[in-house]
């Protein structure tokens, strides 16, 4: 279980796992390629160079696991408190400065993520330690009709790039912890009234 840091955590820590496999030949040299997180902001502006992107465009929670309720335990409340499990889905995207550049990133960055990449606790915990050390999240590709792919690249108004969709699951974020458990309520009356100077 993760705490509200683990989507910014999950997404950053992709975009390592992309820095730490880029070859030579491309993160220097003519290409000097880089590898970013995308705001929309960002991805609406223009941008040169070299660079995979990879943008955030849209949070669901998970179905399957959204009637889970973790069940009390140490010092915590001692009423069941529900899950909230959710699946990041997110485009990369790659922009180069000529034809040859954009194709080899695109190729490069879709080898690194094909089949099913993992990331686990290990390196999650860096930027959220609240990771169960046992947790993973799965990186698969995701099938996005190409309408679908179109409409967000017109919402965010944005010159079309080439853009394949993949997904994380399943990040599962603990709920908000309730100031108190329990606790009495107190009510407190203040009587008003003029003050007397005499």
């Amino acid at each position: 279980m993760a705490s509200y840091k683990a989507i910014n955590g999950v997404m950053s820590e992709l975009m390592e796992y992309l820095k730490r496999r880029l070859p030579d030949e491309l993160e220097s040299g003519p290409i000097s390629a880089k590898i970013e997180l995308f705001s929309s902001q960002r991805l609406a502006g223009n941008i040169s160079g070299n660079v995979i992107g990879i943008y955030l465009y849209r949070v669901l929670v998970d179905s399957y696991g959204r009637n889970r309720y973790l069940t009390p335990g140490g010092g915590g409340p001692q009423t069941p408190q529900p899950e909230l499990p959710v699946n990041l889905h997110f485009l990369l995207v790659v922009y180069g400065s000529n034809t040859q550049n954009e194709m080899d990133l695109l190729a490069w960055a879709m080898q690194q993520l094909s089949g099913a990449v993992t990331l686990d606790a290990g390196n999650l915990r860096d930027i959220d330690p609240s990771w169960n050390p046992k947790e993973t999240v799965q990186i698969t590709p995701e099938d996005l009709s190409t309408e679908d792919l179109f409409r967000i690249w017109e919402v965010l108004k944005a010159d079309y790039t080439v853009s394949i969709p993949y997904v994380a699951k399943t990040i599962r974020l603990l709920p908000d912890p309730p100031l108190r458990d329990n606790t009495p309520v107190k009510t407190r009356v203040f009587e008003s009234g003029e003050k007397d100077d005499g």
